[in-house]
């Protein structure tokens, strides 16, 4: 009994301890919420005095590149930055998506991120290149990301065939689905330089798909 006694403060301390520990966690994970709760200036004012949040690595600090980053910089819905800002902006989500990849290497969707805002800058197009070819190697059947890509990639005429060939393996993966054949309806008017390689993979499937992408292109068009 004596020592269930002496034992008691102990347990109580220890319990204590873990407490304090929890809450210190809580509060690193949500103070970067908090500093960026508001308007697009106020995130963005966030990620350029910032860039390099404290555990960016957990699900939280994810969410929070999501909204502060992705969403301000690509979103078309997204309150607008003023040209003038951008740079400000670009910069401060390159560094937060290079941390990000550090602590995450193998994430298909932090790779894209790095290299669309690498790609901002023409001095990182090496980079740019090589962030594209690991988001390729880490998520290759992923619609969502084979879009982004094969748009990014159209967006850089100097890429390396390597890079086009990815951009060629993505239009193929896009091919095979509605949602797929839909974004490439979005890339084959938007970009015509890539219309004969979208017509080349969509004329390999089923012909009931083929007539399904000239509806989406005629629909895409009005």
């Amino acid at each position: 009994m004596q020592s269930l006694k002496l034992s008691a403060p102990f347990i109580g301390l220890f319990s204590t301890g873990l407490l304090c520990l929890g809450l210190y966690g809580m509060s690193v994970e949500s103070a970067p919420f908090l500093r960026t709760a508001g308007t697009a200036p106020d995130r963005l004012q966030a990620v350029a005095s910032q860039p390099d949040v404290p555990f960016l690595s957990s699900k939280r600090a994810l969410g929070l590149y999501e909204v502060d980053c992705h969403r301000l910089a690509f979103e078309p819905t997204a309150e607008p930055i003023p040209f003038e800002d951008r740079p400000r902006l670009n910069e401060g989500c390159y560094e937060r998506a290079k941390s990000l990849v550090e602590a995450a290497p193998g994430n298909a969707i932090l790779w894209l991120s790095l290299a669309r805002f690498a790609a901002t800058d023409a001095a990182r197009r090496d980079e740019t290149f090589r962030a594209i070819e690991l988001s390729r190697a880490y998520g290759p059947w992923q619609h969502a990301l084979a879009a982004d890509r094969a748009q990014l990639i159209s967006l850089m005429p100097d890429a390396p065939p390597a890079i086009k060939a990815i951009a060629d393996a993505d239009i193929e993966t896009l091919a095979a689905s509605y949602q797929g054949r839909d974004d490439l309806a979005k890339i084959y008017i938007a970009t015509p330089d890539r219309r004969d390689r979208i017509t080349a993979a969509i004329e390999r499937r089923p012909v009931s798909e083929q007539n399904q992408f000239l509806g989406l292109v005629r629909r895409t068009m009005q």
